[in-house]
């Protein structure tokens, strides 16, 4: 018997919210943990992940918050990580 996508695919189930606290920040968080945020700066959009690594700088709003939500689905490993693999 064929496996289902949930069985497959092992995605957070909680909902992402995005609030603007002040001018030209976009923060990104759950009922129960916080996910990243993006900041406007004069090269663009900076999206930062849950632990504070930046994961680059986009030309709009909405790709920078798909890197956030890219980083928390599928958080890149740590170097102590690496380092074993």
């Amino acid at each position: 018997m064929a496996e289902s996508l949930a069985e497959i695919v092992d995605l957070p189930t909680e909902y992402v919210s995005w609030h603007s606290p002040a001018a030209a920040l976009w923060v990104a968080s759950t009922p129960t943990a916080y996910v990243g945020m993006v900041d406007r700066n004069h090269d663009g959009f900076v999206a930062t992940d849950c632990t504070g690594r930046e994961l680059g700088v986009y030309g709009t709003l909405e790709s920078a918050r798909v890197a956030v939500y890219g980083a928390w689905v599928a958080p890149a490993p740590t170097e102590e990580q690496a380092l074993i693999a």
